[in-house]
């Protein structure tokens, strides 16, 4: 929520994540200021229409869906063909242009002046020379600061690194530039008014459980983004990992 403040005030211009949760979206910051550059679990697309044809849900879609194999199980309205998610996992090269959007990174990347890094290991990001500006020379490059319990790859390049708790970080920068963060809301949560309904018969087609908007607060004049009607249910636990297997001897 404070980076939606800090975009809202044109302090933060872009956001690339590696979550899959879409959370960024989520918290009200505009599709185009977004690259998710390993996918995100409420997205599935249309690969056999051009352009892509995208389907927002209000569940996680991943729940068929593993390396290499990233059909959902749904079909596309429009042609018929198998829907798929739109998420990259190691070893696998993303090649969709939402919500991985990484012509706009690449833009974003290189007409800034710096770039905060949060909570991110940077083990993978690492290889992106073109988040990196790695083309430019050092001193034309944006300055990089860093916010991490643990060592980055990136840290000698940093300005600044912060050994630090990203919220808490983020409260003392909000505090110093004198920015309230905003309550997130449900009820104004954008993923309700992008969402696609499931069309009958695609009732049974996951078992995850839906995003609920709840009613708004008393005194929330904030209007919903839609009022599409809306699956019951609560967050799901998204992308969970497998628990590993104890070896036997």
């Amino acid at each position: 929520m404070s980076i939606a403040r800090l975009h809202e005030q044109k302090l933060v211009q872009h956001v690339v994540s590696q979550n899959c949760d879409g959370l960024h979206l989520r918290s009200g910051l505009p599709r185009t200021a977004i690259s998710e550059l390993h996918g995100n679990m409420y997205i599935e697309v249309c690969t056999a229409c051009t352009p892509n044809r995208e389907y927002v849900r209000v569940f996680d879609v991943t729940e068929r869906t593993a390396l290499h194999r990233h059909q959902t199980g749904r079909a596309c309205h429009k042609c018929g063909a198998q829907l798929r998610d739109t998420i990259v996992h190691f070893g696998e090269r993303g090649t969709l242009g939402q919500p991985l959007n990484w012509e706009a990174a690449t833009q974003a990347a290189s007409k800034a002046d710096t770039i905060l890094c949060l909570g991110s290991s940077l083990k993978v990001l690492k290889k992106y020379p073109r988040l990196w500006c790695m083309t430019k020379p050092p001193s034309r490059r944006p300055k990089l600061y860093i916010v991490n319990l643990q060592w980055t790859p990136k840290d000698d390049w940093a300005a600044l690194k912060l050994h630090g708790k990203c919220d808490d970080v983020m409260q003392l920068l909000m505090d110093e530039l004198g920015l309230e963060i905003p309550p997130y809301s449900r009820w104004q949560d954008p993923i309700f008014s992008l969402a696609t309904p499931l069309r009958a018969g695609e009732e049974g087609s996951h078992t995850r459980k839906s995003l609920c908007r709840e009613e708004p607060p008393p005194g929330d004049r904030g209007a919903p983004l839609s009022s599409a009607p809306v699956l019951g249910g609560w967050f799901g636990r998204g992308c969970t990992k497998r628990t590993k297997r104890k070896k036997v001897t």
